[in-house]
């Protein structure tokens, strides 16, 4: 997972300092983000034209021409404190409104694609296992391995797997390893879901999450945590159902 886009990543690619694959991932935000794309468009501007001015007349640089730069500069440290500042109120101002019309009429609701916070690492480990079970779902020389042992996983991983549905089967187990040690991933025919994939894996911290939905090229994905251990259920089944269920294993670990 990418880390979040800084203030000192948007001075680096203004000065051109970053390295490349940073910076493909700051021009990847700034698309996403056309206010700050343009008010970093318009610091490169400034800096260019500073520049030019040194470069054009080396021999008449003056006391004026220094003092018009220094005022540049804090021209531009003023101007993104603003933009930070403008951001963090537009924000606070939309939670608060969500809340207030939430709790009052129920009708206005920020949805979960705009408003939910970037997916922990796990959800992406959850979402790399998924693929790897369709892969050797595939394959003819990959054995699948349908026994399903929650005690003999505890044992040897201490990972806590729920108690799962009579109507589901297990069609392979396999252990995977993730950003903070061990996971396990269970491949499942789930009824009305479909095939789905059950992930848990151990995190270093802990916490609570209640199931929050992410979205993947691969499928749907919800995840929670449940002090240091984490779980996620993604499938192609539609999001209220998989949360539904999400939702009910949750209260059914072992």
């Amino acid at each position: 997972m990418a880390d979040p886009i800084t203030e000192a990543d948007l001075h680096a690619f203004i000065d051109g300092q970053l390295e490349a694959a940073r910076r493909v991932e700051v021009e990847d935000y700034l698309a996403r983000h056309p206010d700050v794309a343009a008010q970093v468009m318009a610091d490169m501007r400034a800096r260019d034209m500073l520049r030019l001015a040194f470069a054009d007349a080396p021999a008449r640089r003056s006391l004026r021409l220094l003092e018009a730069a220094h005022r540049l500069e804090r021209s531009f440290a003023w101007r993104r404190i603003r933009l930070c500042v403008r951001q963090a109120a537009a924000i606070a101002f939309l939670i608060g409104l969500g809340w207030v019309a939430h709790d009052r009429t129920g009708v206005f609701e920020i949805g979960d694609t705009e408003a939910a916070p970037r997916p922990p690492a796990f959800v992406m480990d959850a979402q790399h296992a998924h693929e790897t079970a369709q892969l050797r779902a595939r394959m003819v020389s990959q054995v699948a391995t349908p026994v399903y042992n929650p005690a003999e996983i505890l044992k040897e991983t201490g990972i806590i797997l729920p108690a799962l549905p009579v109507s589901w089967r297990v069609t392979d187990v396999q252990v995977f390893p993730s950003h903070e040690g061990h996971s396990i991933e269970v491949s499942l025919e789930a009824s009305a879901l479909g095939r789905v994939s059950l992930f848990a894996a151990q995190l270093s911290s802990s916490g609570f999450i209640a199931p929050v939905a992410a979205r993947s090229p691969t499928g749907r994905t919800v995840y929670w945590q449940s002090g240091s251990l984490a779980y996620a259920l993604t499938g192609s089944a539609p999001e209220p159902a998989l949360k539904q269920t999400a939702l009910k294993l949750s209260h059914n670990l072992n």
